[in-house]
């Protein structure tokens, strides 16, 4: 009003819809880092709203986890129930017979049972011990005819599971099998979800990010809705650019990031503890890890922000973006000490590994100690843990 501009009026000025600049001023969508900062600079604010905006991000955290926590404790009993009626099914199968299991499988909840495992995925310290679990339920899936979307989210877990511990062509043949589920399920959004997955995975397992650039480039063309795999597809795009040295491609797939997020779901959003959700911290992660490995700018308030978001259960995503802040800072023991906070599994996950590598080399290559990278090097060691089991 100041200002003597109408809604269309800034939102010609900023890029942005009015409908979405409405959503905002009403508190029914999330304002991203880059919506602020063309609001400031439209608006004349010289940095007042940027800086408020640390404060609305930290509330808005507080008032998500408190409404979780009151969903998590109205729902533990019946989605215990659930869970024990799913995992009963092998013994339902082994006492009256696969028809029985098929009736059994059709009363249980397999939206519920691809939840589950995905937020068991997510908090795991160790993903390998999830496999005799996992693949036990897709096993079910699969000989009693469950829906080939959850065949496929359940695949792509075990892919997942297969890339952390660096088992390369274990996990090339469950992304492919997981892919082909998606595909005969005709869900355009599992199939992103799949394809964009892989990419992040190929980029932090294979370490390869022209081979990342174009699986997610291939997700992208799969759906233009803003769905989690969209998500992870813009995502690889940033920081492989980025790892590439192409930073006008890893800006602007940052803004595509950005916007995107402003377009996503609430169901998306407010999933912070599974890696089927697409929450906030997320995109700050990504930012992190774009500005300390590629260049861009803002990486401290990005860290920040993510650190300050990252839900209780979270481990992965936070170790990771304090090794960004040891190369950001050319600090070798704030790597060494990261890692002291991990167990051996975690240590030895593969996306911890990655960016632990990267630091260190970052670190070096911008002067730090020898014998300071000597030990944090030692604190990686060597190796990796070979998979216990594999499900055929």
């Amino acid at each position: 009003m100041a200002r003597n501009l109408t809604l269309r009026a800034l939102a010609n000025r900023i890029g942005y819809s009015p409908q979405h600049i409405s959503e905002v001023e009403l508190a029914q969508a999330s304002a991203s880092n880059a919506f602020i900062a063309a609001c400031d600079r439209a608006l004349g604010a010289d940095g007042q709203l940027n800086e408020m905006l640390p404060a609305v991000v930290l509330e808005r955290s507080l008032q998500r986890d408190a409404r979780a926590s009151v969903r998590r404790s109205a729902a533990s009993v019946d989605d215990d129930v659930r869970r024990r009626a799913f995992l009963g099914l092998g013994v339902v199968a082994v006492l009256f017979g696969p028809e029985a299991a098929a009736r059994a499988l059709s009363d249980a909840d397999a939206e519920q049972v691809t939840h589950e495992w995905s937020r068991a995925l997510f908090v795991a310290p160790d993903r390998q011990a999830l496999l005799p679990g996992l693949a036990a339920d897709l096993r079910r899936l699969k000989a009693n005819g469950g829906p080939q979307r959850a065949v496929a989210l359940l695949s792509g877990y075990v892919a997942m599971i297969a890339a952390s511990g660096g088992e390369a062509s274990v996990s090339h043949r469950w992304w492919l099998r997981a892919q082909n589920a998606a595909d005969v399920s005709g869900d355009v959004h599992v199939a992103a979800f799949i394809a964009g997955q892989r990419a992040v995975h190929v980029l932090y397992a294979d370490r390869a990010p022209a081979r990342a650039l174009v699986l997610a480039e291939h997700a992208l063309k799969l759906t233009a809705a803003p769905c989690a795999g969209r998500m992870h597809a813009l995502s690889t795009v940033v920081r492989a650019s980025a790892a590439l040295g192409r930073q006008r491609a890893a800006r602007e797939a940052l803004v595509a990031l950005e916007r995107t997020f402003e377009r996503l779901p609430h169901n998306i959003t407010r999933e912070k503890a599974t890696v089927g959700g697409w929450a906030e911290d997320r995109l700050h992660h990504t930012h992190s890890y774009a500005a300390v490995f590629g260049g861009l700018s803002g990486g401290e308030a990005a860290r920040d922000s993510a650190l300050r978001l990252y839900s209780s259960a979270a481990w992965r995503g936070p170790a990771q973006v304090r090794l960004h802040q040891a190369a950001a800072e050319v600090d070798p023991q704030h790597a060494v000490a990261t890692l002291a906070e991990l167990s051996d599994a975690q240590r030895f996950d593969r996306s911890i590994r990655f960016a632990a590598l990267r630091t260190l080399s970052a670190c070096r290559a911008r002067g730090a100690d020898v014998a300071e990278l000597g030990e944090a090097q030692r604190a990686l060691r060597d190796g990796f843990p070979t998979l216990r089991w594999r499900p055929a």
